[in-house]
């Protein structure tokens, strides 16, 4: 069951970040140069109100540093690059064990 979530949150994660790609491509050939979301601004578009407030929690809990655009800049990275890459992980975590082949035993 746990399997299966995180295969189901991985799966969305990769179509959130396909269809990031798709846009960031089009905007890309409608403006003729290269041009990315970053997740900053895609859930400033979403939610603003959550970003503030969640700026304020890691401040509040000494994790400042993890807001600073200076030394992480997790918020920076593309969304389509952050969408595909944490689904990605979550379709390996989730993943069924192979069998193996030539190994006697039951499951």
């Amino acid at each position: 069951m746990i399997r299966f979530l995180f295969r189901l949150i991985g799966l969305v994660l990769i179509a959130v970040g396909f269809v990031a790609l798709v846009i960031d491509g089009t905007r890309s050939i409608a403006g003729q140069r290269l041009i990315t979301t970053s997740g900053a601004d895609s859930w400033r578009a979403i939610h603003p109100a959550s970003l503030g407030e969640v700026e304020k929690l890691l401040v509040a809990r000494d994790l400042g540093w993890v807001w600073d655009p200076g030394l992480l800049a997790v918020l920076a990275v593309p969304t389509a690059v952050t969408g595909l890459l944490l689904g990605a992980i979550m379709m390996l975590i989730g993943r069924r064990n192979e069998p193996q082949i030539g190994v006697i035993g039951r499951r």
